[in-house]
Parts: structure tokens; sequence; C-alpha cells
């Protein structure tokens, strides 16, 4: 038997949709390899209910050049076969050189691509990462689409296409939308619950959502719930303030935690995204996870992701009225959209991606 494959999996955040996805990746990769999480110490391995190998290695900002040190020591130190990076750290401007270092050490580099560009992208940007992805032996990515924007900035490495999986790690209880509901009293059970989840940011279509809602005002029993820590600010923030409220909007914006995901995705019975820009996103992970039906508008990934999921793919143009007729559209068909949900749901389990990142790391 060939001897087991040594992965470090770097991921600098102890607390985020990040920290969600590896994990998730790391606890179907340790029944095929010897892993360890390389995290922030603000990792908490109780709330996932996993006990997984993991170093707790990166603090907040200001201790970033102390923490770099600690990282780059530790790696030198415990020479994996594989550092694999689920994104960059903080600054690809600067950390192309670890991934040099690492390399001259003899240590295999791989990173994944979540999102092609930071979400505010600076105009050197593309430059910048462009050389940063060149850096790397591997390079994972989620759809054919992000693939295509590796090309067009010039990068030759042939990526590993695999999908992002299900979120299954917050589907903790199975519960059922009757024992939920006591917790949601704005809400009965006639009516149609359509859900924006996650960090509030304007690029994520937030505005546009509650517009949404208010073309819909008159439908009866459509409930839109907002839930996920809010950091708009100006003209944004009174504009979300300005629907709290609202008879059909439903607004929980502030941090939710990992135990409680599942009763927003619970309640829910679509999940939209009416993103603006991204590449990809983990919201799509946890409405599949829970069996939920998705509006998503054409950006990143969601394409393709809806072509092996049951859903709406929306135009962003004229964005409020598509997303409105969209809804009132699934409401009136839903039970044919639930019927086709689970078709292509092998693709997205972790235990068929993590030996897809065996075969290509290896």
């Amino acid at each position: 038997m060939s001897e087991q494959l040594k992965i470090a999996v770097v991921c600098f955040t102890g607390n985020s949709g990040l920290t969600d996805y590896s994990v998730s990746l790391c606890k179907e990769l340790v029944k095929h390899a010897d892993v360890t999480l390389l995290t922030a110490k603000s990792y908490d391995e109780t709330q996932y209910r996993v006990n997984l190998p993991s170093a707790k290695l990166f603090n907040r900002t200001r201790h970033y050049p102390f923490d770099i040190i600690r990282f780059v020591l530790y790696v030198l130190r415990h020479k994996p076969d594989v550092l694999l990076f689920e994104s960059w750290i903080k600054y690809p401007a600067f950390e192309w050189l670890l991934v040099w270092i690492f390399k001259l050490a003899g240590i295999r580099t791989a990173l994944t691509i979540h999102d092609l560009l930071p979400h505010y992208p600076k105009p050197w940007s593309k430059w910048v990462l462009s050389y940063y992805y060149r850096c790397f032996d591997r390079l994972i990515v989620h759809s054919k689409r992000t693939e295509d924007g590796l090309n067009a900035m010039g990068v030759k490495t042939q990526p590993l296409i695999v999908p992002h999986g299900l979120y299954e790690i917050f589907n903790l209880d199975k519960l059922t939308r009757e024992a939920i509901l006591p917790n949601f009293p704005q809400v009965n059970t006639r009516d149609f619950v359509v859900l924006f989840f996650g960090h509030i940011e304007t690029r994520k279509g937030i505005l546009e959502y509650l517009s949404a809602s208010e073309l819909l005002a008159k439908e009866d029993n459509i409930k839109f719930v907002v839930a996920g820590g809010n950091s708009l600010s100006g003209s944004a923030a009174v504009t979300l303030d300005s629907y709290r409220n609202k008879k059909n909007v439903v607004m929980h914006d502030q941090s939710i935690p990992m135990e409680q995901v599942q009763h927003y995705f619970t309640l829910a019975h679509v999940v939209i995204l009416p993103y603006l820009e991204g590449t990809t996103s983990g919201v799509v992970k946890l409405a599949m996870a829970f069996d939920r039906p998705i509006i998503a508008s054409d950006v990143g990934d969601f394409a393709e992701t809806l072509h092996d999921w049951s859903g709406l793919l929306i135009k962003l143009d004229t964005l409020p009225e598509n997303l409105a007729a969209a809804i009132t559209g699934m409401r009136t068909s839903y039970s044919n959209f639930m019927m086709s949900l689970n078709e292509n749901k092998q693709k997205y389990q972790w235990d068929r991606i993590a030996i897809q990142h065996i075969e290509y790391l290896r």
C-alpha cells in the first residue's frame, strides 16, 4: 500500500464561510490522507462537532507579521507533501514569496480559487493575482466559468474543476418547519417564505431583494426573510432600515450562530441570491444541503450549479422585477421544483469531492 499523502489545508479564518468549506473538505480528506487544518485561533471545533487535527496559527490583521513567521516555521518544520491554500491569507502581492519558499523546500503547493478577484478589486488586483496564481503547482476551481477567467488572466495551469460541496454540517438536527415556527412569530404556516441569507452587502443584491418585496407587498402570504450580519452604511443602511416594519419582511440583520442556521433554511421554501457580482457562494450549498430550490442571478458559477439543481436563473437587468416574477412563478409551481431536487445531488457530496482532490494533488 502506498504511503499516505500528508496534506496541510490553510484557512486563515476561524469563523467564516471559508472555515465552513475547509472543515467540510477536511472531514472527508482525513479518510484518505494525513490531514491537518492550519487555521485561526478563533476556530472552535466543537461548534462543527468534529475532531480534526489542527494548528491555530493566525490572529487579527495587526498580528499579521508575527503570524506569517509562525506559519512559515510551522510548515517548514512539519514538511507536508502538499500545502493546500483556501484563498490567499491577507496580501497576495507579498504572499507569492511564501509560495516560493515552500516550493524551494520541496513542498508542493495548491490553491483553491473561491473568488477569482476580490469582491471590491483595486485597479492592480487582476495583475497581482494573475502572478500569484501562476506560482502554484496546482489550482482548484468550482466552475468552467472560473477556468475561463483564469485563461483570460494568462494563467495556463490546468485546474481541477470540482464543485463546492453541500454544507450538510449545518443540518445538525434534521428539524421540521413546524418545530421551528415558534421562533418566527411573524411567519405563519400558510406563508411562502423566501430567504436572503449571509453577510449583508450591496454587491449581494440586498436592495434589489427588498425592492422585490415591495413589488409583492400586496400578495397574500409571501414573507421575505433577511438573515445575516449587516455591514451596510450610508444610504444603503437607511434604505434597509425603512423595510424593518414592513408586514411582509422579517429582518434579522445580525450574525447568525451556527446552530441557528438550520432554523432559517428549514423555514424557507426557496433561497434567493440576487448577487450583482461574485464567483461562487456557500449559501447555494446550504440551500442544497436543506433540499431547497434556488433563485439566483446569472453571475459566477450560479448558472452551472442550477444546471444540476432545481431553481431559476434571472437576468441582472431590471433585477427587482425579474426576481418578483421568479418568486411568484416558483410559488405557483413549487411542487414541480421540489420533485426535481435530488437527481444530481451526488455530484456535490464531499466524499466524491475529496477523492477528486486526492487524485489531483497526488
